[in-house]
C-alpha cells in the first residue's frame, strides 16, 4: 500500500462486544492481512517494584495456552507462513500479526487465543525468564542504553516508566513468579484497553465477525488510563517540568569499552500536544538526519564521532528529548561543549529560511514511504487515533508540515531545548 491514496475515507470503524474499538481497511494489492493491536497501559500499569513483569507476561502469551503448547502454537503459525509478536512500551502493549489472507481465520483465532487464555506453563516460563536475563546483562554492557537509562532517571525519576528498561531489572525477574504473570494479564488485557487495526486483503465483514468470535469474550477488563489498585504506585511524574538544575551530569564506567556514549537530555513533549510537529521539525533539523546541526559540526566539521541524532520520546506522557553521539574518551568534555553550543546557536539564531525549507520537504516527501506496508498502515491508524487526532489527519500529514511558520519551529525548539538546564550522561571508557 502506497501513502499517496487518501486513507480516511476507506477505513471502517467498529466495536467489539466487550468495547474494543476496530479500524477495518481494505487493500487488495497483495492476498495478506495484518493485524496491529494496542492494549493501552503497557510499564505505565506495571508496579515499579515488580519492573519486568509487563514484559515477560507478554512474552509468555504464544509460549503455551489452554490448548495449545508452544510447539503447537508454532508449528500453527510457521506451517502457514503466519507471525504473531507480542512486545510491550512504555505506555501500551501491542501484537502484531500477519498472514496470507486464506490464513485469516486462524490467524484471529490465534490471536484470541493467545491473549484470552495463555497458560504461563512453569517449563516455558523459566526458559523466557532466562533469556530476559541475557537480553538484561547484554543491555547492562551497551553504552548507550545506560547512558541514556541513567540520564532519565536523573530527569524524570528511577522509577518513572519512561526510564526503566522495559525487560525490567535483573533482580526482580530473576524472582517473578508465575502468579505474579497471571495477576499482571488479568490487569493489562481487556477490551477496555484494548484496540484492533486490520489492514489488509480483508472482507470487513468477514473480519470483524471472526475477531468478534476470538477477541469478544475477552472480559471488558481495568478501564484505560485507570491503574489498577496492583499498580497503583504508578512511577514518576506525569508532566515532568524543566530540570531546574542547571547541568546535571553523571559518568557510567562500562570496562572493556573502546569509546564513549554521551547523551544529552531534557523534558520532551507529548504527541497528544498541538506544539508536536513543530517540535519535531525542530528536533529533525537538530540531529533527526545525517545532513542536521549536530551532524554537520560532530561529524563533518569536528570529525569526532561516526553519527550523532536526537529524538522525542513520547505519547500521551511527555516523556523526554535527548541527543545522543559516541566519542572517543579523550574527547568526551569537547563534544559535550559543541552539543550545547549548537543548542545555543539554535535558539539564539534561529533557523534558515532555505533549512526550514529542505526539512519540510523532506518529511513530507519520505512520509508516504513510511506506509508502504499494511502493518506501518494499520500503525500509523492506531497512532493517529490514541493521540487525539482524526484519521484525516494522516493524509493531511503533509499539508500540516508545510504549514508550519518559522516561527513556530523556533518557539517550540526553544522550549524543547535548553543548553542551561540539561542532564549530561558519558557510558563507556570513562572514569566515575
Amino acid at each position: 500500500m502506497n501513502g499517496r491514496s487518501p486513507i480516511a475515507p476507506r477505513v471502517q470503524a467498529a466495536a467489539l462486544s466487550n468495547g474494543a474499538p476496530v479500524y477495518l481497511l481494505e487493500n487488495h494489492a497483495g492476498a495478506t492481512l495484518d493485524i496491529v493491536a494496542l492494549l493501552d497501559g503497557g510499564l505505565t500499569i506495571e508496579p515499579a517494584r515488580r519492573a519486568g513483569v509487563a514484559a515477560l507476561t507478554f512474552d509468555m502469551l504464544d509460549r503455551g495456552t489452554r490448548r495449545r503448547d508452544e510447539w503447537a502454537l508454532a508449528e500453527a503459525l510457521e506451517g502457514h507462513g503466519a507471525r504473531l509478536r507480542y512486545d510491550v512500551a512504555r505506555e501500551t502493549a501491542v501484537a502484531r500479526a500477519r498472514a496470507l489472507s486464506e490464513d485469516e481465520a486462524l490467524l484471529i483465532e490465534l490471536l484470541g487465543e493467545t491473549l484470552r487464555e495463555p497458560s504461563f506453563p512453569e517449563d516455558a516460563l523459566r526458559r523466557a525468564r532466562e533469556e530476559t536475563l541475557v537480553g538484561l546483562r547484554e543491555a547492562a554492557a551497551d553504552t548507550f542504553e545506560q547512558a541514556y537509562r541513567r540520564a532519565a532517571a536523573l530527569l524524570l525519576g528511577a522509577d518513572h516508566a519512561y526510564a526503566r528498561e522495559p525487560d525490567g531489572e535483573e533482580a526482580i525477574v530473576a524472582a517473578l513468579a508465575r502468579e505474579e504473570l497471571v495477576e499482571h494479564h488479568a490487569r493489562a488485557v481487556g477490551g477496555a484497553r484494548l484496540t484492533l487495526a486490520v489492514v489488509g486483503d480483508i472482507d470487513p465483514r468477514r473480519t470483524l465477525a471472526l475477531l468478534e468470535a476470538s477477541l469478544g469474550p475477552i472480559g471488558r477488563g481495568a478501564e484505560a488510563g485507570e491503574p489498577a489498585a496492583a499498580a497503583a504506585e504508578l512511577a514518576g511524574p506525569s508532566d515532568p517540568a524543566a530540570t531546574g538544575r542547571g547541568i546535571v551530569s553523571a559518568r557510567v564506567p562500562i570496562p572493556d569499552k573502546a569509546q564513549v556514549d554521551l547523551v544529552f537530555m531534557r523534558p520532551g513533549v507529548a504527541r497528544t500536544d498541538p506544539r508536536f510537529d513543530a517540535a519535531a521539525l525542530a528536533n529533525f533539523l537538530l540531529g533527526g538526519s545525517f545532513v542536521s546541526r549536530l551532524n554537520q559540526r560532530l561529524r563533518d566539521r569536528e570529525g569526532m564521532t561516526y553519527g550523532a541524532e536526537s529524538g522525542i520520546v513520547s505519547g500521551r506522557q511527555p516523556g523526554c528529548w535527548f541527543a545522543a553521539a559516541g566519542v572517543e574518551p579523550d574527547r568526551v568534555d569537547r563534544a559535550a561543549e559543541i552539543v550545547r553550543e549548537e543548542l545555543r546557536r539554535f535558539i539564539e539564531q534561529g533557523v534558515g529560511d532555505d533549512e526550514l525549507a529542505r526539512a519540510k520537504s523532506h518529511l513530507a516527501g519520505s512520509f508516504p514511504l513510511r506506509l508502504e506496508t499494511n502493518q506501518a498502515v494499520a500503525a500509523a491508524l492506531l497512532d493517529c487515533l490514541r493521540h487525539g487526532r482524526d484519521l484525516e489527519t494522516i493524509d493531511r500529514y503533509p499539508e500540516r508540515i508545510a504549514a508550519l511558520t518559522r516561527a513556530q519551529v523556533e518557539a517550540a525548539g526553544r522550549e524543547l531545548i535548553d543548553p542551561d538546564e540539561l542532564v549530561i550522561v558519558a557510558a563507556g571508557a570513562c572514569p566515575a
